[in-house]
């Protein structure tokens, strides 16, 4: 006998039970709980959109009045910083007036010596020469100021009137063209001290002191003019020149003292 015909046939069905069994796919399912066709217009805040604006609304409102607040602050800061910049770019004007105005006071003087000067060439050419009594100096001056001026803020200055920074613009441009002709009338009143004690000039000797004399009543005229366009404008700006003790006459008296004898 065959063994598989002497082993009895078995059969087995499983019975399945709805929690036992698998879940079949349901694609309406899927599209539920996320999927693919999710429904976006469910999305939103939870208290809706208009109340959401207005949050936002207070927030960039709050911003705002921040920095307008700080640039406020800032603004009364540059503002105070601006007039203490003006009085004391006053105060350097005024100085840079008064040293300028002490070299103009001596003008009488300088006028006097020139004159002088001019009546001794004359006598050397005439074969009539003079010895002078003394040295024939030279005018006193001294700069005008500017530290000030240059080491001025540029965000202070954006604070200060256009026509006042004009203004004060054109008094420095005045200030650094007096020192040119300041420098130059110094360099021309050194060269015309060689002469002191002079005992013989030639023809070339001469020449050159025509030249210093011209030269040097040159310079001045120009000092004297300028000074009183700038003053017009310091006047306009009520600011005065201010003098101080070494400015006296007193320090102009060796240049006054006549170096030839009286005709």
């Amino acid at each position: 006998m065959r063994l598989h015909q002497a082993l009895p046939q078995v059969t087995c069905t499983i019975a399945s039970t709805g929690a036992d069994a698998p879940a079949a796919y349901n694609p309406s399912a899927q599209s539920r709980v996320g999927g693919p066709d999710m429904d976006m217009s469910r999305l939103g805040p939870r208290r809706g959109w208009r109340e959401l604006a207005g949050e936002l609304g207070v927030i960039v409102l709050g911003v705002f009045i921040a920095l307008g607040a700080d640039q406020a602050v800032s603004n009364w800061n540059q503002r105070n910083q601006m007039r203490e910049l003006r009085a004391a770019i006053d105060n350097e004007v005024a100085a840079g007036l008064a040293s300028w105005d002490a070299r103009v006071v001596q003008e009488p003087c300088v006028e006097s010596r020139l004159v002088e000067l001019e009546r001794w060439l004359r006598g050397w050419r005439e074969g009539r020469p003079q010895r002078l009594l003394g040295p024939i100096y030279a005018p006193i001056s001294g700069p005008s100021g500017t530290s000030v001026w240059e080491s001025r803020d540029p965000a202070v200055m954006t604070q200060m009137p256009l026509d006042v920074k004009l203004a004060y613009g054109e008094i420095y441009d005045q200030f650094a063209n007096n020192e040119v002709q300041r420098l130059d009338e110094r360099m021309t009143w050194l060269s015309l001290a060689e002469f002191d004690g002079a005992e013989r000039l030639d023809h070339a000797s001469l020449m050159r002191l025509q030249g210093l004399i011209t030269r040097a009543r040159w310079r001045a005229q120009n000092i004297s003019n300028n000074l009183q366009y700038v003053q017009g404008i310091a006047r306009d700006m009520r600011i005065e020149p201010r003098r101080h003790e070494q400015f006296g006459r007193d320090n102009f008296k060796a240049l006054c003292t006549p170096i030839l004898p009286k005709q």
